[in-house]
């Protein structure tokens, strides 16, 4: 489906063909094992099927567990999701990762519409090893996630994939 590009300590990212050519939703991933993260960073409207699209592609990388904990970036999306795809993605998260550790979701949002799906997300949230929080700002959100992993090197992937060309799909390992 791809190939999977190893980052030195500052990254250079080449893109691929997005995962979901029909959605204007634009999603960057970074599977950093030695951490157990996940980074996300996504941009356009966010629809449940594009978002499917875009978690199923990530479970295809080879460095993927459903034991990461995960930093997603959400604060460059327009929710163009409704109130019952929760549910949906729920039902579909629960069939697809079967975690046997407690992991961390941290959800960075900017405006109240983010916000508030989110929270819904977190308050219908089925996996009991699954905890969620949302932050406003990534700093507190990683240091939430209480990884050993140096806070500025996090910031640098995410600023990396906001400035990225064209802001395609990239899909990544370190």
């Amino acid at each position: 489906m791809g190939l999977f590009f190893k980052f030195a300590p500052n990254p250079i990212t080449t893109p691929l063909t997005p995962l979901t050519p029909m959605s204007s939703l634009k999603s960057n991933y970074i599977i950093l094992k030695e951490q157990s993260l996940i980074i996300e960073c996504h941009s356009g409207n966010l629809d449940l099927e594009s978002y499917i699209n875009f978690v199923t592609g990530t479970t295809l990388n080879p460095l993927f567990s459903p034991n990461l904990n995960y930093l997603i970036d959400f604060r460059n999306v327009v929710i163009t999701a409704h109130i019952d795809d929760i549910k949906k993605y729920n039902s579909f998260s629960d069939n697809t990762f079967k975690s046997e550790i407690k992991r961390k979701v941290a959800i960075v949002t900017d405006t109240p519409t983010q916000m508030v799906f989110s929270t819904l997300f977190k308050d219908s949230n089925t996996q009991i090893l699954k905890k969620i929080e949302i932050f406003s700002t990534t700093k507190v959100a990683i240091n939430w996630l209480n990884l050993n992993i140096n806070k500025n090197e996090i910031l640098d992937i995410l600023t990396t994939f906001k400035n990225h060309a064209n802001n395609k799909q990239l899909k990544t390992q370190y």
